[in-house]
């Protein structure tokens, strides 16, 4: 079984723009001062420039628009050719290169009698990206050693962080060399550097009108009455699944990623006025949307129960609103998997869980998220590749059945497999006759001794794979290959584990795919993200059923003396409480308060919670009392409300 380890990704965030410099005709061949190989930039900025519209962020080019008599031209004395003249074919972008409508254009030189480098010099362009907020700039385009080098500089100089884009960039070399001295120049004076790889995998964001129509609609009301008070929304579960004790909190940081890069496109905004659907002034309003808000929020990997608000967003009306459907989308899933996952590794303990639920999953973006879901559990990696290049997951592959058909022989195939992959051979045994093929392996392990390739293990795919195990283990032992380990795969979840497990099967790892992937047990939550305050007013629910309890609210966590958990209290913020707030500021004014946590310290917190767990919320089966209570206060204030709608003006209830 292959693994790889973690490998270096940029993530792109909120305060991020990307700055393009004079892609335009006349320099690239053909043009009048053309660059050299200038042209095999541009597929490489339409990647650059696709997922900088994916992600909602600014988009910036600048460009030379030289009046006829611009001082820089040799027939006014200058150094160059005559270039870029404006309005001039060679002035215009390559049709080569994808410009977003959204994306900004600042035209440099305009002035006859003076030359302009930098996109920045006589131009609105630094006064501009202030407006949009960026503060770190990717900077590509023509020319290196000219108007990127001398853009870079001015950046610098207005305290923009800047990373080039290394391949997205060409020199004039007028002097063999001068695109690497701007370089190293660039780098001198702060500048970072990466190319497209490092970009390329970007964890899946939704865009803006990933959302249920009523939020746009009540959005609509909310501007029409001008309600923009603060409010405040909390998540929570309202009841725990059937077999289920606890569950594992799970999803946060794609949250924060979300909030902090959400913002509607042109061609959202488009859309919108295309349907009808909405008044234009509202349509219009959402250019400038963007979350501004605070949360506070339970770590990922915490244990919760039933009735805790996980989550608490405060911000203006209509931003806590509009973010309801994609942070139950994120966070529902993400729980269920890590969950199911947390359960298996409760199961198995001290045997090695991979992911392999991608192709199962739902969707790309569900496969994605269960690779990191299920990791945070305690799995020990993932077959999903982008999962585990972006979040640093190690990742893992065998072979399929299809290679062994392939082939001509299934020992032909194992021993092409093994000298493809000498570092680290797993062999598929099931594709004919397991047995067969575990003497294969055990012949074919003495063959390649010679050659100084160790077989590391065998996969198991169907069938009784409990007694299988048994008999390939005494056929490989008995062939002197004990410490070849063996994994097995094929329908599993923590039932199936647990009889494994209770047969003493030898096994010693396991790929676990569609019932991981689907949660198939249980597929939902009934969880909820409701108002609670509105302009400092306490506000419930009373749909019977659905009834909510009013306030701003805590969650305080007790533990045993011998540091089991013991009891967990809601209650109102401010209220005198024992125990560990476990409610933490993550989010303040729509910015993150830290960088994202590694995986492996929210790893870690999530085993060092599942073993505070007492021994009754530890079983597969069954639904013990939860430790969940709620303080005198909160429930006085509830008995106070009767109908928390104002009478002038509704709130959703």
């Amino acid at each position: 079984m292959t693994s790889s380890g973690p490998s270096k990704r940029i993530r792109l965030v909120s305060e991020d723009g990307l700055l393009l410099i004079h892609p335009q005709n006349d320099f690239l061949p053909g043009g009048s001062l053309a660059v050299p190989r200038a042209n095999e930039i541009l597929p490489i900025l339409n990647k650059y420039l696709e997922i900088f519209e994916q992600m909602a962020l600014p988009i910036v080019f600048t460009r030379d628009w030289h009046p006829p008599d611009h001082c820089s031209f040799q027939e006014q004395g200058g150094t160059w050719p005559v270039h870029c003249v404006a309005g001039s074919e060679g002035a215009r972008f390559s049709p080569m290169l994808r410009v977003p409508e959204s994306a900004l254009v600042f035209s440099g030189a305009t002035n006859p009698d003076r030359e302009a480098y930098s996109g920045f010099e006589g131009t609105d362009l630094d006064q501009s990206l202030k407006m949009l907020k960026v503060r770190h700039l990717y900077i590509g385009g023509l020319a290196t050693d000219y108007c990127v080098f001398n853009t870079v500089k001015d950046a610098l100089k207005l305290g923009y962080s800047v990373t080039l884009l290394l391949d997205a960039m060409r020199p004039v070399d007028i002097k063999p060399g001068d695109g690497k001295r701007a370089i190293e120049s660039m780098k001198n004076r702060g500048a970072k550097s990466c190319f497209l790889q490092n970009l390329a995998f970007q964890p899946p964001r939704p865009p803006a009108l990933a959302v249920d129509l009523y939020q746009l609609t009540m959005l609509q009301g909310y501007f029409d009455q001008k309600m923009e008070e603060s409010a405040v929304f909390e998540f929570f579960i309202r009841r725990l699944p059937k077999n289920r004790s606890f569950l594992i909190f799970c999803g946060l940081d794609p949250v924060l990623d979300y909030l902090e890069t959400l913002r509607f496109s042109h061609q959202d905004l488009e859309k919108l006025k295309q349907r009808g659907l909405l008044k234009n002034e509202f349509i219009h309003s959402l250019k400038t949307f963007r979350f501004t808000g605070d949360v506070d929020a339970m770590p990922e990997g915490t244990a919760i129960f039933s009735g805790e608000p996980c989550l608490r967003v405060t911000a203006p009306l209509s931003q806590c609103q509009f973010i309801e459907t994609m942070i139950i989308n994120f966070l529902q899933y993400q729980i269920l998997v890590a969950t199911k996952a947390a359960r298996m590794i409760l199961t198995a303990k001290n045997k090695i869980l991979i992911d392999f639920g991608l192709r199962r999953a739902h969707s790309p973006e569900a496969g994605y998220y269960a690779a990191r879901a299920s990791y945070i559990a305690g799995f020990a990696g993932t077959a999903t590749l982008n999962a585990g290049l972006d979040q640093g997951i190690p990742v893992y592959g065998t072979m399929a059945h299809s290679f062994i058909q392939a082939h001509d022989s299934e020992i032909n195939a194992f021993r092409q497999f093994a000298r493809s992959h000498p570092g680290n051979i797993i062999l598929l045994l099931d594709t004919y006759d397991y047995k067969k093929a575990a003497i294969s392996v055990v012949k074919l392990a003495k063959e390649l001794k010679e050659e100084n390739i160790t077989i590391k293990g065998i996969r198991l795919d169907s069938g009784n794979l409990a007694q299988q195990a048994k008999t390939v283990r005494k056929i490989l032992d008995q062939g002197g290959l004990k410490d070849v380990r063996i994994f097995v795969s094929g329908d599993l979840d923590e039932y199936a584990l647990e009889r494994l497990e209770l047969q003493k099967a030898p096994i010693d790892g396991y790929g676990i795919g569609t019932r991981l992937a689907t949660a198939s047990d249980s597929p939902y939550l009934e969880c909820a993200y409701k108002l609670q305050n509105y302009a400092g007013r306490p506000i419930c629910k009373l749909s019977p059923g659905k009834s909510t309890l009013p306030g701003i609210k805590q969650v305080y966590r007790r533990y045993t003396k011998t540091g089991s958990l013991s009891k967990d209290e809601v209650a109102l913020v401010g209220e005198p409480c024992d125990g560990n707030p476990l409610l933490q500021p993550v989010m303040r004014d729509g910015k993150r308060l830290h960088p994202p946590f590694p995986l492996a310290q929210i790893r870690t917190h999530t085993f060092e919670q599942l073993a505070k767990l007492p021994a009754k919320f530890l079983k597969l089966k069954g639904n013990p009392k939860e430790p969940v209570y709620f303080s005198a206060k909160l429930k006085s204030l509830k008995t106070q409300i009767n109908d928390p709608r104002p009478k002038e003006r509704g709130i959703e209830r």
